[in-house]
């Protein structure tokens, strides 16, 4: 009985199908691991400043609200000056025009 048997070829791992091809296939591999490695500190990088920005944003939010509630406060207790410089304008043109009229 002739078993006529299929001979397979065992899949190779790409390291070892860039180790056939000598310094060209080292190279290569080695550029895939620096490729990799910068991947992930890029990706590492950039997830510290989408934090860092939002932390930021937060501060900022803070300090807007913080700022309008002083500017407020500013702006009311200026508003009795205001009022008390226009009432004093409003005399002092009387007195004008009472002494135009003694005049």
């Amino acid at each position: 009985m002739n078993q006529l048997f299929l001979q397979v070829p065992q899949q190779q791992g790409i390291i070892d199908v860039l180790m056939n091809y000598g310094v060209l296939g080292v190279f290569a591999l080695l550029m895939i691991g620096v490729i990799y490695y910068m991947s992930k500190q890029f990706v590492s990088l950039n997830k510290k400043n989408e934090d860092r920005i939002v932390e930021l944003e937060k501060r900022l939010e803070t300090y807007l609200v913080e700022d309008r509630a002083t500017l407020m406060e500013a702006v009311m207790s200026n508003n009795h000056v205001i009022e008390n410089n226009t009432a004093l304008m409003k005399q002092l043109v009387q007195i004008v025009e009472k002494l135009e009229k003694n005049d």
